[in-house]
C-alpha cells in the first residue's frame, strides 16, 4: 500500500542536530516555519516536507536540501524553489531483517528508519538560515506489549486482527509494505489474535498519566528505592546542572531528550518533548533542573517508565520481554555514537542460545540463556522464561544478564550498573580485587564444583583455579598473574567495531595490544590446545569418555557425558578439559594450563600399572 503524508517538520531533538548560524532577523523562526517534528511516517512511505513563510521577504529566496544522516531516500524531488521536499521512506525488510520476532517488534534508533535532512536558506542579499529536520519511518520500540498512545506498534506474525478494543477506540490492523502494524488512539487495552489463534494483549496509554506510584508500601519498594539512586534516574538533572560538562556544551537537553527523558520526541505521547510544547515551553530551551516545572521534572531522567512502557506494566505472562537487549537498545543501538548493542550483535553471547536446545535442556539454560543466568544467581527468577522459547527464538545473554537498573548496590557510575552475582564456589579464595573487577563475569565462566564435566573454564584458568590432583583429590591451585589487572576481564576483552564510539567494548574482542603495558616483547605461546587434545585422545582410550576425536567438536561439553572424579583418570580428564575448554588458556594463564596438563599426562603414563577399568 502506497501512502502520502504531509510532513512540516522541525529542529528534531537529537545528538547529532545541526547548530543554527546567526542570523538578521529577517529570517528567524517567525519568518520561516519548519513545524514540529515528526517520528513516525511508515516504511516504504511518500512523505513530504512544506516550508511555510510568514513573512513575504523570505519568498525572494531559495532553500537547497541536502541530506545529512541515513540512509539514501529514494524518489527526492525538490519544488517551489525549495519550498517544497518529498521523499520516500525505506522499505521494512532494509532494516529490520525478516524474520519478525512474534508480537511486538522491537525498534531501536538504528533500525528505525531515520534520516537528517538540512535545509539552507539564502536570499539574493545574502541573508541565510540553516536547520537540520529529522523523519523517521516509525517510533523506537522496546518490543515489550505496552505502547504509548499515538505510537505505531510493529506485529511480528501474520493474519492479526482485533477482537475487542477500548471503548471509544477506532483503530484498526493497517498493512503497510507487507507488514501489519497497529496505532492505538486511546488508552486501554487491544486485544488481538494471530493467524494462528495466539492471543497478544498490547496496553496503550500515556507518559503523564501512569502513575508513578511502583514503590509504594507493598509494591516494589526496595527497587524503586534503588532505581532512584540510579544514575540513569537522575541523567537529565545532572545534564541541566549549571557547570556541568552537558550544560556547557550548548545544546543539552535539545541532543539528549530523546534518551534522558521519557517519550518519543514527535509523537503526542505524554512525554517530556510533548508535554513541554503543550505547556507552551521550548523542549530545547536552556534552563536548570530546578527551573524546571514538576510536571516536566516527572519526566525528565530515565525512569521505570522509560524501559517498562506508559499504561501500565505488561501482564506476568508477557514479562519475560523486558529480557530482551532490544528495552536497552532504545538508546543503546545508536551507532556510531552510541553502539552498544550493535557491538553487542556481534559477539558470541548474542548467539549463545541459538540452538534451540540450549533454550530449554538443563545444564545449557544456565549459561546460555539471559533467564537461566538470572536464575542461578537469584533463586526464583527463573519465572521469567519465556513461555515458549523456541516460538519466542534467541535473546542471547542480554544486557540485563550483566546489568541491573535497579538492584541495590549497583547505583555508583563507576560500576556501570553491574549485577552483583554469587561467585563460583570452585573459585574459592580469589583475590578480593579480581571479585571486585571481573565478579560479573565468573559465574558463567568458571566451572560448577559439582558439574559432570567444566562446561566453562576462562576465569578458572585465569586465577589459577578449578584443577585437582589426580593422585589426592586435592584442589590443584596456582598464581593468577593477571588478577591484578587493572580492570580485570574487560581489560583486555574491550575491542570492537572501530567505528563506534561509545560500547565499542561491548563486542567483548580480546585486544593483544593491552599485553604491551606489562609485556615490553612479544611472549611465546605453547601449543596447549594441541597437547591438551593429544592427552584427551588418550584419555578416551582408557575410559571410553568420547568416541570421537574431539578436535572437531564445538564446545566439547556438548559431547562429553561426564568425568568421574573419584578415579585418577576421571580427575585427569577434567583437568584436560580445563583447558580445552579455555581456547585462550596459554594467554590467561599458560604456566597453570601447563601444570594441569602436567598432572593429566603423569596420571596417564601411570594408568597401565593402576588397571584403572575402562568406564
Amino acid at each position: 500500500m502506497r501512502r502520502a503524508a504531509v510532513v512540516t517538520l522541525g529542529l528534531l531533538v537529537g545528538c547529532s542536530a545541526a547548530s543554527r548560524e546567526p542570523v538578521p532577523a529577517l529570517a528567524t523562526d517567525a519568518c520561516l516555519d519548519f513545524g514540529g517534528d515528526r517520528a513516525d511516517v511508515g516504511f516504504d512511505a511518500v512523505f513530504v516536507i512544506d516550508v511555510k513563510s510568514t513573512c513575504a521577504e523570505v519568498l525572494g529566496g531559495g532553500i537547497t536540501w541536502k541530506q545529512v544522516a541515513g540512509a539514501p531516500l529514494r524518489e527526492q524531488h525538490v519544488s517551489n524553489n525549495g519550498f517544497r521536499l518529498s521523499a520516500r521512506t525505506a522499505r521494512a525488510a532494509a532494516l529490520l531483517p525478516e524474520p519478525w520476532p512474534w508480537g511486538i517488534v522491537p525498534v531501536s534508533p538504528r533500525t528505525r528508519g531515520e534520516v537528517g535532512l538540512e535545509a539552507a536558506w539564502r536570499d539574493s542579499a545574502g541573508h541565510r538560515m540553516r536547520r537540520e529536520l529529522r523523519v523517521a519511518a516509525v517510533a523506537r520500540s522496546h518490543g515489550l506489549p505496552n505502547t504509548a498512545v499515538g505510537t505505531r506498534a510493529l506485529l511480528g506474525g501474520e493474519g492479526w486482527r482485533l477482537i475487542e478494543s477500548p471503548p471509544g477506540a477506532s483503530a484498526t490492523v493497517d498493512v503497510s509494505d507487507r507488514h501489519e502494524s497497529l496505532r492505538p488512539d486511546v488508552a486501554g487495552t487491544f486485544h488481538l489474535v494471530d493467524g494462528r489463534g495466539h492471543q497478544l494483549d498490547l496496553r496503550a496509554g500515556r507518559f503523564d498519566d501512569t502513575p508513578l506510584d511502583c514503590g509504594r508500601s507493598g509494591c516494589h519498594a526496595e527497587i524503586a528505592t534503588a532505581a532512584r539512586a540510579s544514575p540513569m534516574a537522575s541523567v537529565l538533572a545532572r545534564g541541566l546542572r549549571a557547570g556541568s560538562v552537558a550544560h556547557a556544551r550548548g545544546d543539552y537537553p535539545r541532543c539528549a531528550l530523546g534518551c534522558h527523558a521519557v517519550g518519543e520526541p514527535g509523537i503526542a505521547d505524554g512525554g517530556f518533548v510533548h508535554v513541554a510544547t503543550e505547556m507552551g515551553i521550548a523542549p530545547d530551551a536552556q534552563t536548570t533542573w530546578e527551573q524546571l516545572p514538576a510536571a516536566l521534572r516527572r519526566q525528565g531522567g530515565v525512569g521505570c517508565l522509560a524501559c517498562h512502557g506508559p499504561g501500565a506494566v505488561p501482564e506476568a505472562a508477557a514479562r519475560w520481554s523486558v529480557l530482551r537487549s532490544d528495552v536497552c537498545a532504545v538508546c543503546h543501538d545508536a551507532p556510531p555514537r552510541y553502539g552498544h548493542v550493535a557491538a553487542w550483535r556481534t559477539s558470541r553471547m548474542a548467539r549463545a542460545d541459538a540452538a534451540p536446545r540450549t533454550r530449554s535442556q538443563q545444564p545449557c539454560v544456565r549459561c546460555h540463556t539471559t533467564w537461566g543466568s538470572l536464575a542461578s544467581a537469584q533463586p526464583g527468577a527463573s519465572a521469567r522464561r519465556p513461555p515458549d522459547a523456541d516460538d519466542v527464538g534467541p535473546i542471547g545473554i542480554a544486557c540485563v544478564a550483566c546489568h541491573a537498573v535497579h538492584e541495590p548496590g549497583t547505583a555508583q557510575p563507576a560500576r556501570a550498573l553491574l549485577r552483583e552475582t554469587p561467585v563460583p564456589t570452585v573459585l574459592g579464595d580469589i583475590l578480593p580485587t579480581a571479585r571486585a573487577r571481573s565478579g560479573t563475569c565468573l559465574a558463567c565462566h568458571a566451572p560448577q564444583v559439582d558439574g559432570a564435566q567444566p562446561f566453562a573454564s576462562a576465569a578458572a584458568l585465569w586465577l589459577g583455579r578449578g584443577g585437582i590432583d589426580p593422585q589426592s583429590g586435592a584442589p590443584l591451585r596456582g598464581a593468577a598473574p593477571h588478577g591484578l589487572v587493572d580492570g580485570g576481564c574487560v581489560a583486555c576483552h574491550r575491542a570492537g567495531p572501530p567505528e563506534i564510539e561509545r560500547g565499542a567494548g561491548h563486542a567483548f574482542r580480546a585486544d593483544r595490544s593491552a599485553c604491551r603495558a606489562c609485556h615490553t616483547r612479544e611472549l611465546p605461546l605453547e601449543d596447549l590446545r594441541g597437547r591438551a587434545q593429544a592427552l584427551w585422545r588418550r584419555l578416551v582410550a582408557l575410559t571410553g569418555l568420547l568416541a570421537r576425536d574431539p578436535a572437531g567438536a564445538e564446545p566439547l561439553h556438548a559431547f562429553v557425558t561426564g568425568v568421574d572424579r573419584s578415579r585418577p583418570l576421571g580427575r585427569a580428564a577434567w583437568n584436560v578439559l580445563l583447558v580445552l575448554e579455555d581456547r585462550a588458556a596459554a594467554v590467561h594463564n599458560q604456566p597453570y594450563a601447563r601444570a594441569l596438563l602436567d598432572a593429566a599426562e603423569k596420571a596417564v603414563d601411570l594408568a597401565p600399572a593402576m588397571r584403572e577399568p575402562r568406564k
